[in-house]
């Protein structure tokens, strides 16, 4: 077991190297300059998913009616990719002072820039901690060395300052969350760290950064004891408390419950659009996708990415390329990288009989067959399709009408053997792809 251990611990080291910083993304969710503007950040520790999950379904399902929010939904990409807390140490405690031969330097200097802009009234930093944060000592799992379930500020006022009454917004932060406690063991607790006062760790961190340059600073832990849904749960409580307190107001699009979390953060109707010309769900995937098309001459981690979701991220690793949503594996692409080519906008299809003209890419479902009419200087290569032809041809199957008893389900893109790619060629450069999804 030892052994195992640190093999595991000399191979994350040693890819670490391999996969440069990211930079992070801001969405700016406003109404108006002139209102207030909170600046939300999540996954500063790439194995911290509460935090940046909880700004993915912010992002997805709540709408600022007066107020701004801007939002950054993982300031650490590189780390969530690889689940890890941070591939160049913790980008946490790097606010205090950092070498420019860091990796991260621009990043956190970019962040540094964000935080003491003109426009931001105050800042929530999300995190997940262990056990359950308690004044006085309980056990090993609820006392003061724990930081789960707790509320943080680095001192109780910031004087002179709008929103400076840190201390009474967590107060009153604090009371909505715990009026809407699973249970009595996930009270929250303010935690003031006191930090100018010796605090030689949380001097180095974002929120001490933020309060040394005159802006209120928050920060929220959700216990990595909780379930994911849990977390997030709770860290939705503390975004909204926090916006009530900054008088930011807000609509969501379903009712904040556990059970509801869990049914967004693994909803099956999300999407991921690659490089344009690509449209793949992102649940139901086979665990690995074989001779599968990517751009050629571009590195995977700047290969664009399309979603509603905000956590996502190509990952290359083992001579493959993984998709990820948050910590979470998606599927394993074993690439086939081409020249990509744009001058194919849409392809036209029989659809049960009727003839539609589909957009580059999409998915079209499909009840009893299909087929894609001939397209003038293209071929088409449905995967999964084969029939007897000259080996020595590369396929072109267009002019025919397929059933779904006609492809091969292994080679599906989806477990449930429904759904088959037909991939578009000008010559050998890769046009775009459609997804079958039969009924």
């Amino acid at each position: 077991m030892k052994k195992s251990i640190i093999v595991a611990i000399f191979f994350v080291i040693g890819f670490a190297k391999t996969l440069p910083p990211i930079d992070f993304d801001i969405i700016k969710m406003q109404t108006s300059p002139d209102s207030p503007t909170l600046l939300l950040m999540g996954g500063i520790q790439g194995d911290e998913p509460g935090g940046f999950n909880a700004t993915n379904i912010f992002l997805m399902h709540y709408k600022i009616l007066s107020g701004n929010v801007w939002v950054v939904p993982v300031l650490n990409k590189h780390s969530m990719l690889l689940n890890h807390r941070g591939l160049y140490d913790d980008m946490n405690r790097k606010f205090a002072a950092i070498s420019p031969k860091d990796p991260e330097y621009k990043l956190i200097e970019r962040i540094k820039k964000l935080i003491i802009s003109k426009e931001i009234s105050a800042i929530l930093h999300l995190h997940d901690g262990s056990g359950f944060y308690r004044p006085s000592y309980e056990n090993t799992l609820m006392s003061p060395n724990r930081w789960g379930n707790c509320s943080i500020i680095d001192q109780k006022n910031l004087e002179g300052i709008k929103y400076g009454n840190l201390e009474e917004i967590l107060t009153n932060t604090t009371g909505y969350i715990n009026q809407n406690l699973i249970k009595p063991l996930h009270k929250y607790y303010i935690r003031n760290t006191h930090t100018a006062k010796g605090d030689k760790e949380m001097e180095k961190a974002l929120t001490f950064f933020a309060i040394k340059n005159n802006k209120p600073a928050f920060a929220n832990e959700a216990s990595k004891s909780l379930p994911l849904e849990q977390r997030v749960y709770y860290h939705l409580l503390a975004i909204e408390g926090i916006l009530k307190e900054l008088g930011i107001v807000y609509e969501r699009d379903f009712s904040l419950n556990p059970n509801a979390i869990y049914r967004l953060i693994n909803d099956k109707t999300l999407r991921v659009k690659i490089d344009e010309k690509i449209l793949l769900p992102l649940y139901g995937l086979r665990p690995i996708l074989n001779y599968f098309p990517l751009p050629k001459d571009i590195k995977i981690i700047d290969i664009p990415l399309d979603s509603k979701a905000h956590i996502l991220g190509l990952l290359p690793k083992d001579n493959q390329v993984w998709l990820k949503y948050g910590n979470k594996l998606m599927t394993k692409m074993n690439p086939d990288y081409l020249n990509f080519d744009d001058s194919l906008k849409q392809i036209t299809i029989k659809i049960d009989g009727e003839e539609k003209n589909i957009p580059i890419p999409s998915i079209i479902e499909v009840k009893e067959n299909f087929e894609i009419l001939p397209i003038e200087g293209y071929r088409v290569n449905i995967i999964g399709y084969v029939i007897p032809n000259d080996k020595s041809l590369k396929p072109n199957e267009t002019g025919i009408v397929i059933h779904h008893k006609d492809c091969i389900s292994k080679f599906s893109i989806d477990k449930a053997g429904k759904i088959f790619r037909a991939e578009i060629y000008k010559g050998d450069d890769f046009s775009g792809m459609v997804l079958i999804k039969f009924l």
